[in-house]
């Protein structure tokens, strides 16, 4: 039994045809600098007497950029958070798409991160040693400022365009 198909439908057509319009590798060069921008930023205010500070400021952010994601999508989408999962990467680390994800979507919820983040570890100033400020302040901005670099790039896609995140790169595809 055959199916028939209309002669002027190409063999090669698809229910769903995304063009690669921009791929960002994560490339060793690029994770070197990125180590390297940590360990200068804090070798500059580190102090040899109080390692803590140091080494939770880091799984602390990672707990909160859960919490403000999994909050994120609770009370603006409404849903749970299909199709997104916890992964570790050396750019991406967190909440991310496993798939292809709306780069508007992925563009807000990373900047409500950075803008949210920062504005509470600067609310906690009053309240918190010093140390603990500068090194989550580090971390975070460290964390979050290579993902809104290559969302920045994948600003002019942003009304159609979608992103897809892997351990070797990031892409931007457009129907």
């Amino acid at each position: 039994m055959s199916i028939n198909q209309e002669p002027n439908l190409s063999k090669q057509s698809t229910i769903y045809s995304y063009t690669l319009v921009k791929r960002v590798y994560h490339s060793l060069y690029k994770t070197i600098l990125y180590f390297a921008i940590l360990a200068i930023a804090v070798l500059y205010k580190f102090d040899s007497s109080s390692w803590l500070p140091l080494l939770a400021s880091y799984p602390l952010l990672l707990m909160f950029h859960t919490l403000l994601v999994r909050t994120y999508f609770q009370f603006t989408i409404g849903m749970a958070m299909r199709g997104w999962s916890y992964r570790f990467g050396i750019f991406w680390s967190g909440f991310i798409p496993d798939g292809h994800a709306s780069v508007r979507l992925v563009s807000r919820i990373q900047l409500h991160l950075f803008w949210i983040g920062l504005s509470i570890i600067l609310l906690l100033y009053p309240w918190i040693p010093e140390k603990w400020l500068i090194y989550l302040a580090i971390f975070h901005l460290w964390m979050l400022m290579p993902r809104l670099w290559i969302l920045f790039r994948f600003r002019p896609y942003n009304k159609s365009g979608l992103v897809k995140i892997t351990e070797k790169e990031t892409s931007c595809y457009t129907q």
